[in-house]
């Protein structure tokens, strides 16, 4: 159900407002235009692991965004990430391109299960940084965890306002969908 409302040419606008939303873009930053990109790698050499990914797109800047829903947690959740995360970062570069022409990318993971144990928060957002001088190193690693049990959880304690939340208005929907 999640690819077919989010990941299909037809529904190529409610896709933009859900990123938007999980991405916290507004005004001139938000995204407008996306583009489905082929979401199979891994058939270059005969022993290659071969990957599907969800959902995959390129907005108007070149951006690269993933978007994965987990509903179990039988998979390692962190390597499997970032396998797919270089995968994608990877595929821009062809023979004789500089490393400059790398655009950032993107990669949002749903899951329906508690994944860190050390925040209550169902939105985690992952970069690289440096933790001695507070700074971020580049833009082009960008990891998002949305735990939807903890967002449950949330919503019926009323910590959270739908209303004044985007995001939240979404996961009700995910939630709702998923018989919650």
């Amino acid at each position: 159900v999640f690819k077919q409302f989010f990941g299909t040419e037809q529904n190529k606008n409610i896709t933009v407002v859900f990123l938007n939303a999980i991405l916290k873009r507004t005004g001139r930053n938000t995204i407008k235009e996306i583009s489905f990109m082929r979401q199979e790698f891994g058939s270059e050499h005969v022993d290659d692991k071969q990957s599907r990914l969800d959902i995959l797109v390129k907005t108007q800047d070149d951006l690269f965004i993933n978007v994965e829903i987990q509903l179990t947690n039988k998979y390692d959740m962190m390597k499997r990430t970032l396998y797919y995360w270089s995968r994608i970062y990877t595929s821009q570069l062809r023979k004789g391109m500089g490393y400059y022409k790398l655009r950032p990318t993107i990669t949002i993971n749903i899951c329906n299960f508690s994944l860190f144990e050390q925040t209550n928060n169902y939105h985690s957002l992952f970069q690289l940084y440096d933790f001695d001088e507070k700074f971020k190193m580049d833009d082009v690693l960008e990891i998002h965890f949305i735990e939807i049990n903890k967002f449950i959880k949330q919503w019926y304690a009323k910590q959270l306002n739908s209303w004044e939340n985007v995001l939240a208005r979404w996961l009700m929907l995910l939630a709702m969908v998923d018989g919650r």
